[in-house]
């Protein structure tokens, strides 16, 4: 006090905007930061791509929120785009055998393909330096990764045409796979049998839960049937605490909250929110697709009947239900 005293009344003012610019500069800075970091979560996946005595684990980031990337090929998910790390195990070999994954072998639609036992007999992945593609006979895969086999059976430079143009119909085999995608309070349990370089979420057979204080998996089970189309590895809000479930190829949408989810499974449970659409003046029912979230409250899906296509928006509780968003006739 005494101190600003003797500064006098224009130094007062001085000082006074000073404190004023450094207070607000470092409030911004750490809304900004805090901004920036819940614009996009991730949640960590296992993929398992079993083949005869191989296994093939993909490690990586699933991301969650930001917007929504509507141009995206649907052939592309986000496990593609988040893989970190590639690594081969043997049945009797407790060692594992990682492929070195630099940027250059995953590309913007992100790795390809993730069926890496996509040309029958054979094992693909990217090799160590460039983007080019080493295709290996499983019956010397251990040896070529243990580096007693110093190349591999062939080099390709583009594996998309080599597999269109190389392999017949008849070279595609079906291989299991298991999607573990961890979510805060559950794993998301993904099983299927892909063939080929088809998209994974096509070749999903069952969905399950691995909760906390449960001794086995609660499965999913919709309410209708489920065409290979209606498949998505993409459920999580942004705010990590609703999933989207798709019942029916004709829908509806069910979106259930963690806290509600066992009783759900389990069938004890509604959901806490159910989604559905009809076009007016139509008896028929539409087909619903490509559920995805917008916000944390806030989803979009598709409708398509009697060859007119309308995109739709509902957010959680609307007492309006979904809101026509566009329509293409």
């Amino acid at each position: 006090m005494l101190c600003a005293t003797h500064l006098g009344g224009k130094s007062l003012l001085l000082l006074g905007l000073l404190l004023f610019q450094c207070h607000w500069g470092l409030t911004a800075g750490r809304a900004e930061e805090t901004n920036s970091d819940s614009l996009t979560e991730y949640v960590s996946f296992e993929l398992l791509i079993h083949r005869m005595d191989v296994t093939a684990v993909f490690n990586g980031k699933q991301r969650i929120g930001g917007d929504h990337d509507s141009s995206l090929d649907p052939s592309t998910d986000s496990i593609a785009k988040g893989v970190h790390a590639l690594t081969f195990f043997f049945e009797g070999d407790s060692q594992g055998y990682p492929i070195s994954l630099q940027d250059s072998a995953i590309g913007s639609n992100g790795f390809f393909p993730l069926n890496v036992f996509a040309i029958d007999g054979f094992a693909v992945f990217p090799q160590a330096a460039g983007s080019r593609w080493a295709i290996v006979d499983l019956s010397h895969l251990r040896e070529f990764l243990r580096g007693q086999q110093p190349a591999p059976d062939e080099i390709v430079d583009d594996l998309q045409y080599y597999i269109s143009s190389e392999v017949s119909g008849g070279g595609f085999k079906p291989v299991a796979f298991t999607l573990r995608l961890h979510y805060p309070v559950a794993t998301a349990v993904f099983r299927g049998s892909a063939a080929g370089t088809f998209p994974l979420p096509s070749a999903t057979e069952s969905l399950s839960f691995l909760l906390p204080n449960t001794d086995e998996a609660l499965r999913f089970q919709p309410a209708g049937t489920l065409y290979p189309s209606d498949w998505t590895f993409d459920l999580l809000s942004p705010d990590r605490n609703h999933l989207l479930l798709l019942q029916d190829h004709y829908g509806p949408y069910h979106i259930i909250s963690f806290a509600h989810l066992a009783q759900y499974l389990e069938r004890h449970n509604e959901p806490d929110y159910l989604v559905d659409w009809q076009f007016p003046e139509s008896t028929a029912d539409a087909v619903l697709s490509q559920g995805r979230w917008l916000a944390d409250d806030m989803i979009a899906f598709s409708a398509e009947c009697c060859g007119t296509a309308a995109t739709l928006v509902y957010r959680l509780g609307s007492d309006r239900g979904p809101v026509l968003h566009h329509t293409d006739d």
